[in-house]
């Protein structure tokens, strides 16, 4: 009998040692399957933009809606949609309606398919981490998400094409040609609107990325991106934002305050400040949302303390969930680091320039 005992505690023993080994091996293995993956996507983004002037896809498109005001557009598909040729999904595009929303159940007149079946019917591999339950083998799942920049938290909508934030403090944002273009320097992917022209081509152009492309975020992963398809083109299904507003109706972070339904007054000089919201705070860090619901437009990942993410050069890699939060800020800007001469420049501050060496 005590032989026996000792048999059994050293199997015991032996399987502490083993087990987390395996699980360590496994995590490992999902962890490469994650960055090819990642990588995969990237390079379908970038041979998009060699066949399109240089110019990446719309984060998101959205078709004119008859008869309603201008603001009242509809969706009709995300960055997934345009990127299906590059994916070996021809035949997925090809019976893609583009004059139909993206969760149409209307028939195409032209093939008889419809959009919302095949987004839910097709899984794809390559959009997916393993680790990710809530869309691994879930026909229309989706995990890697597009660089949206920095966001308005409050609207639900991209501060590119809703209120605006007044960079230049000159108190308007509306038609202000200096806010539009630093917001839009603030992400690679944008939206398009058919009733905006301005919003068209407003992506990034691959090989004009200011701040460098191995050091500006492409794509990256969220686990509570897949509430609905691959082609929803809401944000918070399809992109990762930096948000310069709370959940409430004031502004915190990068801003002075001002409700975000007003102009809101952008200090983005706080980003250096190591008391400011935006940098003691946890919500739009990598991981801090990772038990949220759907929809949240973060970076979170399943990966023990990391992320998998990729860079507008073509190469993937992790980020470390405790970085520093001014370089990872940088990182999502394309051209965070333009000096700029503004008509009214208090509280602006161009971002530092990063290196490798930083993340």
């Amino acid at each position: 009998l005590i032989e026996l005992l000792v048999v059994i505690s050293i199997i015991a023993t032996l399987m502490s040692l083993i087990l987390p080994a395996i699980q360590n091996a496994r995590e490992a293995g999902r962890r490469t399957q994650c960055l090819n993956n990642i990588r995969n996507v990237t390079l379908a983004a970038l041979n998009f933009a060699s066949s399109n002037k240089s110019r990446l896809p719309s984060l998101s498109v959205y078709i004119d809606n008859p008869g309603t005001t201008a603001l009242d557009n509809m969706g009709q598909r995300s960055w997934v949609v345009d990127l299906l040729p590059h994916l070996d999904q021809q035949g997925t595009y090809d019976r893609w309606d583009k004059t139909l929303v993206w969760d149409s159940t209307a028939p195409s007149p032209t093939t008889g398919a419809t959009n919302r079946d095949l987004a839910e019917d097709l899984y794809m591999e390559v959009l997916v981490c393993p680790n990710d339950e809530s869309s691994f083998q879930i026909g229309g799942g989706l995990t890697y998400v597009a660089n949206g920049g920095f966001g308005d938290g409050v609207s639900g909508t991209h501060s590119f094409t809703a209120e605006g934030f007044d960079w230049n403090a000159d108190g308007t944002n509306a038609s202000d040609a200096e806010d539009d273009e630093i917001t839009q320097d603030t992400g690679v992917f944008w939206s398009e609107f058919a009733t905006n022209p301005n919003t068209r081509n407003a992506s990034a152009s691959v090989g004009k990325i200011y701040d460098g492309s191995g050091n500006t975020l492409m794509f990256a992963e969220n686990i509570n991106a897949g509430q609905t398809r691959w082609s929803d083109p809401d944000f918070n299904s399809c992109a990762f934002i930096l948000p310069l507003t709370g959940g409430t109706s004031t502004a915190v972070g990068l801003t002075n305050g001002v409700p975000a339904a007003a102009s809101t007054q952008v200090d983005n000089a706080a980003m250096y400040d190591p008391t400011s919201a935006i940098l003691t705070g946890t919500t739009p860090f990598i991981n801090q949302k990772k038990t949220g619901p759907e929809g949240a437009p973060f970076i979170n990942s399943l990966h023990p303390g990391i992320a998998v993410v990729s860079f507008c050069d073509g190469s993937a890699s992790t980020l470390s969930e405790s970085m520093d939060k001014k370089i990872y800020a940088a990182l999502v800007t394309p051209s965070g680091t333009r000096q700029r001469t503004l008509t009214t420049p208090a509280g602006w501050a161009a971002e530092q320039p990063v290196s490798a060496t930083d993340f």
